[in-house]
């Protein structure tokens, strides 16, 4: 199942052509990942005061096509795997038909500030497992 977030392009995520400069996307994959955790009853702002985050620490992105002030687009977000302490994370923008960005990603479940890595407890497993593209790529 993949999770989708609407979003606007504003004037400033575009450069003085009026197109999205590619690190605004950046941006604009992490309020997806945000608005992710929270519909499925994490909101990251909780974890971090709980002392967690999620942090990127790969991302592969391909861009197919230019976005500008004004556009609504849509971001999906779905996961590739869940691991022990990681999460492989799919996110493609899109404005109608046309898909502008694809990215893949990794996060990983660490606690702060230190940052080490943390078993993702069974309540957000469970929580996250429906947006598992492949069952099988979920670690016991």
């Amino acid at each position: 199942m993949k999770f989708n977030t609407p979003k606007k392009i504003r004037f400033h995520h575009c450069d003085p052509a009026g197109i999205v400069f590619y690190p605004q996307f950046f941006y604009l994959l992490h309020e997806a990942q945000e608005d992710f955790l929270a519909h499925v009853g994490f909101p990251e702002h909780e974890m971090i005061s709980a002392g967690y985050g999620v942090p990127i620490v790969n991302l592969k992105t391909e861009f197919l096509g230019m976005c500008r002030n004004g556009d609504e687009v849509n971001i999906s977000v779905e996961l590739s795997k869940i691991g022990n302490t990681s999460l492989g994370m799919n996110y493609q923008v899109s404005k109608g038909e046309s898909v502008k960005l694809r990215a893949s990603g990794v996060v990983v479940y660490s606690k702060l500030p230190d940052g080490k890595p943390s078993r993702i407890p069974d309540d957000l497993r469970q929580a996250l497992s429906p947006y598992l593209d492949n069952p099988s790529e979920e670690a016991p």
